[in-house]
């Protein structure tokens, strides 16, 4: 038993050493293959790489060793300097171990078993000259070319995980993206020739193609095995089939990897006719109960792709997608979508991405009783699309509910018609070359009601019209609510191809009424707010009128003025409103240039409100004039500021700047603690609540304070100059002079000022001998807790100086009061001719509006007679002589028609004009010059 024993411990030192060795050789050469690593990605690529941390395992794969790289990020240098190329959570590879203590030793190459990476993110661009972000591979050195490899790859699997990948062509102008993607290669790629295993996933696929969306977050499936040939880089497909959502396609052939092209030679097709498959391809219908759905028609899907792949090539293809007798119906839903029938083509004869013409021949369904028909054709999508589009149809919004199930709305009402016809180039758009347009149809929308959860309000839609024409869009009529406001317009859009296609400016006017506009309702439940942006490339010019405005404890009527949108800048034009129990003009400018901090600046005119009320209702003038709080009567003023808004659209009041001036015929003044502190120290009781009279000054704002010109002031007998500052932090810096009538001086105020003036240096002071006392007063502290510092001023010698001080002021407050009368007489009779010319234009645009629609309507009626007139002509020809002579006669009835038509419209549009013209006089005879 001895020897047994001995030897059972020498087998557990050494499992034990073996073990130690294990773990210990990682973190001995730990270091040493990490800089190792470091070093070989350097001289390999011309880009930025780095990780987070190493870790370096002898156990997790032995006898291999496993190097895994976390946070891993490969970014671009020069022209794509800081873009992100490559990131990965996790980078694991599985090294041989005899290559890796080979490659320390005698700096043989590293052999590479296994690849898996974790959470890729890859973005792959491709910029206008061709120049590729992923080209970042160092050609190797004459040093390094003598040495041999220093990594050699014998991978057996290499796998992608939870993957999102972005490419970006932008020559060729081809954009796709994978969201989700798994990937799994299994293969020995030690030998020349050998089938690789391909496993590929992805949860959301999307192709575009010069604009155009072939695929949109489509689930991808693919499970092949590839005949890989690495000697001539040719991967062989056999009989293989992908999965884009329900949609199987089988296909074959051969994909040739070159330095500079890919060469492709692929076919595929549809085994399965049902209609079902390329029905699961719609975003809007497929998901979890697509299933469910009741299906019957028959289509196909097929093509082909040859030729060479690279910057400066491109294959030849040919796509066919055909769909004929489709339906399908939600069993849960009455109505079905019926007569579905299209014919879709893609051809490119190969050699540039350019020469793809996409042809929609036809797209016909009915929803409920209407059909809806549609022809569309892209050529040169590359480098000036040229787009021919015909739309003709009726929607019924109800019908479309009761077809397709619309998760989150409550109510979808209304019909839409359409009849739209447009044939342009980008070229043409980009040179404004309006004449070579073919743009003209309507849309029309009547009766349309939507309640929705992604809607904070129900939207109705009464009726509107929109006109398209080559250079613009008409919006010929509006009335329409959301929730409880209403809007009635019209106008018109310029250069809207421009603004859609090339992001350039949209130039258009409008004039909108409304009766009501609640801004209560797009207030946060939470009373937070947020910066509002002014859109860019827009210039867009308003003229509006709306009776009456909710916003909070305020409320607006008699709205009226002009607004423009242009450069992120809203500018107001002389926009008037009555509220606060006064009048309100603001004209100015809102600007959001930099989103984040948008500023303002703005000039209003304030005339007679009421003080108390504009206190409780806005933040500025609790913060620019906390005396308000304490303030009873009317004020009229000026305002000239400007200055920056935080996140929650409230003035920064630390920066803003500006100059203004208020007058008030007369102003009482209740528990003011300054002026009650006053009434304290100086016992006069006059002070404690006065009311003041004939109040005139002028202020600045600037570094977060308001300064007071020197302005005089009287209440009652009793005379005040004020001057000084306040904070919006509510301090006060103010000096007064108080000047009172001896006379009004009781016992405890003679003595109060007899003690001021012993203080001043003038003891024995006999008051009975004055007429008039000054004392002055310095004010600091805050709004709240104010110090008061008196101080003797002196007295004036004769009782008729004081009378004729306290006539004077009791002379200026009864002008005032006169003045004050006279004013709002004047503006009341203003405003009822403002409100008589506004109702008399109202109405005359709303009988323009019907006598446009009904012109429109005729003129549709007539072109529709004209063209079944045509048709049938054609029709009831036989022979080809008679054909092309009733193709003739067929055309002239057309144009016929379409002549009577406009004759028509501009008829009916030139009275309306009148119409509203002499209703436009007749209101500017009502009202005054200047009101």
């Amino acid at each position: 038993m001895r020897p047994l024993r001995k030897l059972a411990i020498g087998a557990a030192v050494l499992v034990a050493v073996l073990l130690l060795l294990l773990v210990a050789l990682p973190l001995l050469f730990h270091d040493r293959i990490a800089a190792r690593v470091q070093a070989e990605i350097a001289e390999s690529v011309n880009a930025r790489v780095h990780w987070g941390s190493v870790g370096l395992s002898l156990l997790r794969d032995f006898p291999n060793v496993t190097l895994r790289l976390d946070d891993l990020a490969v970014t671009g240098v020069d022209r794509f300097d800081g873009d992100t190329l490559v990131a990965a959570r996790q980078l694991r590879v599985v090294l041989d171990l005899r290559s890796v203590l080979a490659n320390l030793r005698r700096g043989e190459p590293i052999v590479v078993r296994e690849l898996s990476v974790a959470r890729p993110v890859a973005r792959l661009l491709v910029l206008e000259d061709g120049t590729a972000n992923w080209d970042i591979v160092r050609e190797p050195s004459a040093a390094g070319a003598d040495t041999g490899r220093a990594v050699a790859v014998s991978l057996r699997e290499l796998t992608l995980r939870d993957g999102d990948v972005r490419y970006d062509d932008r020559q060729s102008k081809l954009a796709a993206g994978l969201d989700g993607l798994e990937l799994a290669l299994n293969g020995d790629f030690t030998r020349e020739r050998f089938d690789l295993g391909t496993r590929v996933h992805a949860d959301a696929v999307s192709l575009r193609l010069a604009g155009l969306p072939y695929l949109d977050r489509v689930a991808l499936e693919l499970d092949t095995d590839v005949q890989a040939d690495m000697r001539a880089r040719r991967f062989t497909f056999g009989d293989d089939r992908v999965r884009l959502n329900d949609l199987v396609l089988a296909f074959a052939g051969t994909v040739g990897l070159g330095d500079e092209r890919t060469m492709l030679d692929l076919t595929f097709s549809t085994p399965s006719t049902d209609f079902a498959d390329i029905l699961s391809l719609v975003p809007a219908l497929y998901g979890e109960d697509f299933e469910r759905l009741q299906t019957s028609g028959r289509m196909s899907v097929s093509g082909r792709v040859q030729g060479a792949y690279g910057p400066d090539a491109f294959p030849a293809l040919a796509v066919r997608a055909r769909v004929q007798d489709g339906a399908f119906r939600d069993p849960d839903l009455p109505l079905p979508a019926r007569d579905i029938a299209l014919d879709l083509s893609l051809d490119n004869p190969g050699g540039d991405v350019d020469s793809t013409v996409v042809r929609l021949q036809r797209f016909h369904a009915v929803l409920g009783g209407r059909p809806i028909d549609a022809r569309l054709v892209v050529r040169t999508p590359v480098s000036d699309p040229e787009v021919e589009l015909r739309l003709r149809g009726a929607v019924d919004l109800a019908d479309l509910r009761r077809t397709i199930e619309l998760e989150g709305v409550d109510e979808l009402a209304g019909l839409v018609a359409a009849d739209v016809a447009l044939h342009t180039r980008q070229s043409w758009v980009d040179e404004a070359r309006y004449d070579r347009i073919a743009a003209s149809g309507t849309v029309d929308l009547s009766r349309v009601a939507l309640r929705a959860d992604s809607l904070p309000h129900p939207v109705a839609v009464d009726t509107a019209r929109l006109r398209f024409t080559p250079s613009r869009v008409e919006l010929a009529t509006l009335a329409a609510r959301v929730g409880r406001s209403d809007v009635r317009a019209t106008g018109s859009a310029d250069n809207l191809i421009g603004f859609v296609l090339r992001d350039e400016e949209l130039r258009g006017q409008a004039t909108l009424a409304s009766r009501l506009v609640d801004l209560d309702e797009w207030r946060p439940e939470d009373d937070s707010s947020e910066v509002i942006p002014v859109p860019p490339n827009v210039d867009l010019t308003l003229r509006a009128t709306v009776d009456r405005i909710r916003f909070g404890t305020l409320e607006f009527t008699e709205a009226s003025g002009g607004l423009r949108v242009k450069d992120r800048r809203v500018t107001l034009d002389d926009f008037r409103v009555r509220t606060l129990g006064g009048a309100v003009v603001a004209s100015g400018t809102y600007e959001t240039t930099v989103a984040a901090r948008p500023t303002f600046d703005l000039d209003v005119r304030v005339d007679s409100v009421d003080i108390p009320t504009a206190f409780a209702s806005l933040v500025t003038v609790q913060r620019l004039a906390p005396v308000a709080r304490y303030a009873r009567g009317r004020v009229s003023a000026t305002l000239d500021v400007a200055g920056a808004l935080d996140e929650t659209m409230t003035p920064r009041f630390d920066v803003l700047t500006g100059q203004g001036a208020f007058q008030a015929a007369r102003v009482a003044i209740e528990g003011f603690p300054a002026l009650v502190r006053l009434a304290d120290v100086l016992h006069i009781e006059q002070l404690r609540n006065p009311t003041l009279q004939a109040l005139q000054a002028s202020f600045r704002i600037e570094d977060g304070r308001v300064r007071v010109q020197p302005f005089d002031v009287h209440a009652g007998a009793l005379a005040l100059t004020v001057a000084g500052s306040h904070g919006v932090d509510q301090t006060l810096d103010y000096q007064l002079t108080l000047t009172a009538p001896t006379s009004l001086l009781g016992a405890r105020a003679s003595e109060a000022i007899t003690s001021l003036a012993a203080r001043a240096g003038r003891a024995g002071l006999q008051l009975d001998s004055a007429t008039v006392v000054s004392v002055g007063v310095d004010v600091t502290g805050t709004v709240a807790d104010p110090t008061v510092r008196p101080s003797f001023g002196g007295t004036a010698g004769s009782l008729r100086e004081g009378v004729q001080r306290a006539v004077q002021a009791e002379v200026e407050s009864r002008v005032a009061d006169a003045r004050q009368r006279a004013d709002s007489a004047a503006e009341a009779a203003r405003s009822r001719a403002r409100a008589e010319a506004a109702r008399l234009l109202a109405e005359a645009e709303e009988r323009a509006a019907t006598i446009r629609r009904e012109a429109d309507s005729l003129a549709a009626r007539v072109r529709r007679e004209g063209d079944q007139k045509a048709d049938a002509l054609v029709a009831q020809a036989k022979s080809p002589v008679a054909r092309i002579a009733a193709q003739a006669a067929a055309d002239r009835l057309r144009r016929e028609a379409d002549a009577q038509a406009d004759r028509i419209v501009q008829e009916a549009g030139a009275r309306a004009d009148a119409l509203v013209e002499e209703a436009r006089r007749r209101g500017d005879a009502l009202v005054p010059p200047g009101a």
